[in-house]
């Protein structure tokens, strides 16, 4: 039976063999580079082979934009592109049969023989949402922001500077947060990339 396009989060977290998880998948938009999450995504995750395959369409909920998205993730969490079109990808991964280790999203949803209604699996997902927003309620914020323009290197197809200037106060790139981590005195920059006041 061929599995249904569902929220790309209905799929996740998805295991490698050698233990690493992916938890969280985000993509920036193609037209105003807002980040979208999976909740913001249609289409299917599978594990393919030790490698997690997603197929799926975007909408950017800032400026409607819809996009697709084919990659893989290997057990290292790289990403790389599919270059095979996305609708027929798509149809691919879902037909393809549920394996060991993987949990087919309608089977996810029907866990103790009761399938949450969409409203209360939104709720749930919005409490979750504002416990994380509490969490990095202490990292910096800025009005002026002054980006460098040495760049350390690119991801999700955008460059990384290699400092800020946050309000006059330098920031020196500290690491990628693909799921938006952010401790205390760190701040974020376009969703994933974390900066740190140079001490």
């Amino acid at each position: 039976m061929m599995q249904p396009n569902r929220r790309l989060s209905d799929f996740l977290p998805l295991k490698f063999a050698n233990g690493n998880q992916v938890k969280q998948f985000s993509k920036p938009c193609v037209r105003c580079g807002t980040m979208l999450d999976a909740k913001q995504m249609n289409g299917i995750a599978r594990l393919v082979e030790n490698h997690i395959a997603i197929a799926a369409t975007a909408q950017c909920p800032k400026c409607s934009e819809n996009f697709g998205v084919a990659c893989v993730i290997n057990p290292d969490k790289q990403v790389k592109r599919v270059v095979l079109p996305r609708v027929l990808f798509n149809l691919y991964l879902r037909a393809l049969p549920v394996q060991k280790g993987e949990v087919s999203a309608q089977a996810t949803l029907n866990r103790g023989g009761v399938t949450p209604l969409p409203e209360v699996r939104d709720a749930m997902e919005d409490a979750a949402e504002i416990a994380r927003q509490q969490a990095s309620s202490k990292q910096v914020k800025a009005r002026d922001i002054v980006r460098s323009e040495e760049a350390l290197g690119r991801f999700n197809e955008k460059a990384i500077p290699a400092w800020l200037l946050l309000d006059g106060q330098r920031f020196d790139f500290e690491r990628i947060a693909p799921n938006a981590q952010v401790g205390e005195g760190e701040f974020l920059l376009d969703g994933c990339l974390i900066y740190r006041a140079k001490t």
